[in-house]
């Protein structure tokens, strides 16, 4: 009786570590979830004071007008749109675009130099804008400093700590699942606004035949990993040809006048 008892115990600690880790487990995937849209625009407030303080934002009538023609534009190709998107455009020779918080995008003078086309560029946002809407950001937040620790952040607003945060969501990477997550979605995006999906690949190879070694100024291409993989990915699930419809912006000259603000 004493051996039964005994093994039923065991039984029962067992199904209980058991049922533990599993809802340990469910639980840490959806955390989150538990950042609501209006924390997430308290975290949003505290991160532009940060962001601002480090880079200058170009914010003119055309660099304005430029980015709400791509945007409205990528906006016809998503089933749904969670935010009210802003794209910033900041003055730095860093090759890079980041999606940061409560559907801000900010995109560097630096990458917009290396573009040939608007098209060009759109591809590129459409890659940040299916971050944001999967709210990668978050989701990387958590997995890096712990769903405890954002919730404190939201509620203290340590400009240290945002600091961390700044440097996380500006340079660092997603993992693989959620860059291929990102890029399933920006295909999409790029075919249902009639823009080519191969410009994403485009951007790729060029940046990558132009700066072989990849030095620290591009960080959009370094904090993408699999860079390879994730082409090859993007070539493979284009489907049909597009037929595409041509964003109609004077690019060299929106370039050109970049150029003023040039480092």
């Amino acid at each position: 009786m004493k051996r039964n008892l005994r093994d039923l115990g065991i039984i029962v600690i067992v199904s209980l570590v058991i049922w533990a880790g599993f809802t340990y487990f469910s639980t840490t995937t959806e955390q989150q979830d538990l950042i609501s849209l209006k924390q997430e625009a308290e975290i949003a407030d505290y991160f532009n004071e940060q962001i601002f303080r480090e880079f200058d934002s170009i914010d003119t009538e055309l660099t304005d007008s430029v980015m709400h023609v791509i945007l409205n534009r990528l906006a016809k190709g998503m089933d749904t749109v969670s935010y009210e998107y802003d794209i910033y455009v900041l003055r730095s020779d860093q090759v890079n675009a980041f999606t940061a918080f409560n559907g801000q995008l900010f995109v560097f003078t630096g990458l917009i130099e290396q573009t040939e086309s608007a098209e060009e560029l759109a591809a590129v946002l459409a890659h940040e804008l299916a971050h944001a809407e999967n709210r990668h950001v978050i989701k990387n937040l958590v997995k890096e400093i712990g769903l405890n620790s954002l919730i404190l952040i939201i509620s203290g607003g340590d400009p240290v700590v945002m600091q961390e945060i700044t440097k996380l969501v500006v340079s660092s990477g997603y993992s693989r699942k959620l860059e291929r997550e990102a890029d399933e979605y920006a295909i999409k995006y790029l075919r249902d606004a009639n823009i080519n999906p191969n410009r994403l690949t485009q951007f790729f190879l060029k940046l990558k035949q132009k700066n072989k070694s990849l030095p620290s100024g591009f960080e959009w291409i370094s904090s993408h990993p699999a860079l390879k993989e994730r082409i090859e990915f993007v070539s493979e699930n284009i489907g049909n040809s597009v037929e595409e419809r041509a964003i109609e912006l004077d690019w060299s000259s929106f370039k050109k006048s970049l150029g003023q603000y040039s480092m």
